[in-house]
């Protein structure tokens, strides 16, 4: 099973970095929890339940931030759980200013479909290009 989740996720990968987000929200479950919670000043900043809500997500994302570098580069699994390590760059729209961070994303499947994702970056620098 954790072969077919790693499988999952990058194929989720793909689907994002193609702009697929209807096929992207297919691989959720219809009760997601997607946490993206961190500093106020982020507007993606919040825990987002359910596809349409992950929807918005990707929506605020792409409005607000445009990625230069999104590279997953490691994948681990155990059970249910993947976890994912890498490295992005972004840069805010509003401020044009550029931030970076090594991260980590943790997929929890249910049924063969993505039920928590959690990510681990450095929030105070994606804080800091949001600041005017």
């Amino acid at each position: 099973m954790s072969e077919t989740n790693i499988a999952v996720v990058k194929d989720g990968f793909e689907k994002f970095f193609t702009g697929d987000i209807p096929g992207f929200l297919q691989l959720l479950a219809d009760d997601i929890h997607w946490d993206h919670r961190g500093p106020e000043i982020v507007p993606i900043n919040r825990l987002y339940e359910g596809p349409e809500d992950v929807g918005e997500f990707f929506k605020v994302l792409s409005e607000t931030q445009e990625a230069s570098i999104f590279e997953p580069r490691e994948f681990f699994a155990d059970g249910d759980r993947v976890v994912c390590l890498g490295f992005f760059r972004y840069r805010v729209r509003s401020t044009n200013k550029e931030w970076e961070s090594d991260f980590a994303m943790v997929f929890t499947f249910r049924s063969g479909k993505i039920a928590h994702w959690s990510l681990i970056f450095d929030k105070g620098a994606e804080a800091a290009a949001h600041q005017v």
